[in-house]
């Protein structure tokens, strides 16, 4: 063979080998990554001055463990504690959360006939002058009663726990004879409610703990366990959020006078938190 004919060989057998060569290869990676945390806002009015309606707590579900002291809240500290607001408004109660001037409305009465008694409010504590009346057939009763409310807005269930602190006791009255009951109102207006609120919200569900009186609300206790969020659909943090309402009542069917004369005031601390 020539040296041409071997030139033509090598060269056709390079060609060959340049063929099966491996081909390129390269990766292009891509990982998004998106996490939300559970956050609950709870809100009403402020400790310091009243002012509504303020966010007091925060609350950022960024541990586990499922309790109250496991959840971050970036509004912290106990000058920025909330109080409570006047069911159907936004009038700041007395007392952060307290059942402080229970007096309401004492009615004597001929047979629940309203017309045929009379109506006289003692919600001062100072009793004022009755005119003469017949005591045949009729009873002196009130409906002593304390309705104070918060709003929460959140993205995931949450819990709350109570704890009542008794701060006067005197007479015949002590923690026992308050009885207690708290409900959700999923929305409200402005006319009724001061504040329109819950138009993008539903109710969250869950349970509600039931207690005969405060006496039985001892140090963290249950008082309402959820399993869903507020926020139903796009909106403002009012717009996602439902009220707590807490009804507290001297006795469990109204005031007797056979319950005797006293006082009695209770503190109610409610922790909400992601469980």
């Amino acid at each position: 063979m020539s040296f041409r004919k071997l030139l033509l060989a090598g060269a056709a057998l390079a060609a060959s080998t340049a063929a099966v060569a491996t081909p390129a290869h390269a990766s292009i990676i891509d990982r998004p990554h998106f996490k939300v945390l559970g956050v609950v806002i709870v809100w009403a009015a402020d400790e310091t001055n009243g002012n509504t309606p303020i966010a007091t707590d925060f609350i950022i579900d960024d541990s586990v463990g499922g309790t109250a002291s496991n959840d971050t809240d970036l509004i912290g500290g106990a000058a920025l504690d909330g109080r409570t607001v006047v069911t159907g408004s936004l009038t700041p109660t007395k007392d952060s959360t307290s059942t402080a001037a229970l007096g309401d409305i004492l009615t004597i009465d001929n047979d629940g006939d309203a017309t045929n008694g009379v109506t006289q409010s003692v919600d001062t504590g100072t009793p004022t002058s009755f005119g003469a009346f017949d005591v045949t057939g009729e009873s002196l009763s009130g409906d002593l009663t304390h309705n104070s409310s918060f709003f929460v807005a959140s993205n995931t269930g949450f819990n709350i726990n109570g704890a009542a602190t008794p701060l006067t006791e005197s007479g015949d009255f002590d923690m026992t004879d308050i009885s207690f009951s708290m409900g959700v109102t999923v929305a409200g207006t402005a006319a009724n409610d001061g504040i329109d609120f819950g138009g993008n919200a539903q109710d969250p569900g869950g349970s509600f703990g039931t207690f005969a009186n405060l006496g039985a609300m001892t140090g963290a206790t249950p008082v309402y366990t959820g399993n869903l969020r507020t926020a139903a659909s796009a909106g403002s943090i009012t717009a996602q959020s439902v009220r707590f309402d807490a009804t507290y009542e001297l006795g469990t069917t109204g005031y007797d006078l056979s319950m005797g004369a006293g006082e009695v005031e209770a503190e109610v601390v409610y922790t909400v938190y992601v469980p």
